[in-house]
């Protein structure tokens, strides 16, 4: 008895030996986010095929500014640290500013090609670029947005019976604002273009010829002012329910509480915005279920929606991948392979695009991609009667300019909104004096740039 004993025990000991000489072999990645998007990805579709990888994730959000701190204290004082990331995500909100910076790496350190950052949409790898053009970031998402639009308020009160009409009245600025008098006019003040002039702000931005900052100065581009006066009409011609978004009044006009024509939304918005506010009580653990999809179509606007390309190609949000530079510098060979077999996996890989393209609904950042997706018959959604929000997305993305963007705009945009956008269109300032003011809050806020 005690022969077997302990020939069980040295059998056990050999295995833990293995066992720990296995874990001692996997290269580990340090892998950080804001949210668990990623790492639910990379446990569904990544790991369970590469045993070789141990992934440790860390999660801070960025309610206020979590992550950023984070990564600001880690990566400026002690980038190499074992609990440093190796790789990291980045939101639209401070991508631009993180591409900037030294310890966001060259994603061509880690092996990238140029044939294979290729195969992104513009839009997206523009903005993982940082002013040089280096590409330190990457997206598995393309986000372009279009107009969403509801069709039986089109019909009621505009006629309007197909997406192609619907584009014709909203063309360009000009037209949809023709549109909106007449919107007006035919449900006799009842239905609103949209919820808020603020709503058209993220499309109407990518009208401009130029960013916010052009050789070291603030840049007030020409297109900007006539979208003051175009927010002004709407806002003083009541052509709008004058509410904001992710306010209630904003998801009553998704539920069809108030009537509301448009909604200029993004791929997410689509999936994670309006679909799931189309209804009051909807089912988010059995979205796809039939009892749900009845309630939603019976008792809100399930089924009622289509989307158009709208004035102007726009992108609004996304998730870039990005490295961290001492820790790529730093790295052997097999964990700078893995670095770029993970990043390009999940942001360019045309066999898993497709596949998490038709598990999600989520338009992807590959153009590859996304054709194959279109060369397989697309995606009919019956949220949209059966319309393929796939093909109206793919036009979108490859005409939004991401090299508009730059590491100032979340600032300047929330400056432009307060001293520019709120007092003017609600008639309290003269152009003038909310343009001078602004100025003077960019130059207090912002003391890199130059303000004339």
């Amino acid at each position: 008895m005690k022969k077997v004993l302990a020939l069980v025990l040295a059998l056990m000991m050999v295995l833990g030996c293995i066992s720990f000489a296995s874990a001692e072999d996997k290269i580990k990645l340090v892998v950080w986010s804001f949210t668990n998007e990623l790492q639910g990805m990379i446990e569904k579709y990544y790991l369970p095929n590469h045993p070789e990888l141990e992934i440790e994730f860390q999660i801070y959000p960025t309610d206020g500014n979590a992550y950023t701190t984070k990564v600001d204290n880690l990566l400026g004082a002690n980038a190499t640290s074992e609990e440093a990331p190796d790789i990291f995500t980045l939101e639209a909100a401070f991508v631009k500013h993180y591409v900037e910076m030294d310890w966001t790496g060259d994603l061509k350190s880690i092996g990238f090609t140029d044939d294979e950052l290729s195969v992104a949409f513009p839009v997206m790898a523009q903005i993982g670029q940082n002013s040089a053009g280096v590409q330190k970031g990457l997206s598995w998402q393309s986000t372009p947005g279009v107009l969403m639009y509801r069709a039986s308020l089109a019909e009621k009160y505009l006629g309007v019976t197909s997406p192609e009409e619907m584009q014709a009245k909203v063309a360009d600025w000009d037209t949809f604002l023709e549109t909106a008098e007449e919107l007006k006019e035919k449900s006799e003040g009842a239905c609103k273009m949209v919820i808020g002039s603020g709503d058209i702000w993220n499309a109407y931005q990518y009208q401009r010829s130029e960013g916010w900052v052009v050789d070291g100065k603030l840049n007030i581009d020409d297109e900007l002012l006539d979208f003051e006066e175009l927010c002004k009409t709407l806002e003083q011609d009541d052509l709008t329910h004058k509410g904001g978004a992710w306010s209630e009044v904003w998801f009553a006009g998704m539920r069809g509480e108030l009537e509301t024509l448009c909604y200029f939304l993004p791929t997410w918005g689509l999936h994670y915005t309006l679909k799931p506010n189309c209804v009051a009580g909807w089912d988010a653990e059995n979205p796809d279920s039939e009892e749900n999809i009845k309630n939603a179509t019976e008792n809100g606007t399930y089924g009622d929606w289509r989307i158009t390309d709208g004035p102007v190609a726009y992108s609004w949000g996304g998730t870039w991948m990005g490295i961290n530079a001492a820790k790529a510098e730093t790295a052997d060979d097999a964990k700078k392979a893995a670095m770029h077999d993970l990043i390009k996996f999940f942001t360019l890989d045309d066999e898993f695009l497709t596949q998490y393209a038709a598990d999600s609904g989520d338009f992807v950042g590959s153009a590859k991609a996304v054709e194959t997706i279109l060369a397989n018959g697309g995606t009919p959604n019956p949220f949209l009667g059966g319309q393929d929000h796939y093909a109206i997305f793919a036009s979108a993305a490859a005409l939004a300019n991401g090299s508009l963007m730059s590491e100032y705009d979340d600032t300047i945009n929330g400056l432009w909104n307060d001293y520019v956008t709120t007092p003017y269109t609600k008639g309290e300032k003269d152009l003038d004096t909310c343009l001078a003011e602004f100025k003077t809050a960019v130059a207090a806020a912002i003391t890199t740039i130059t303000v004339e």
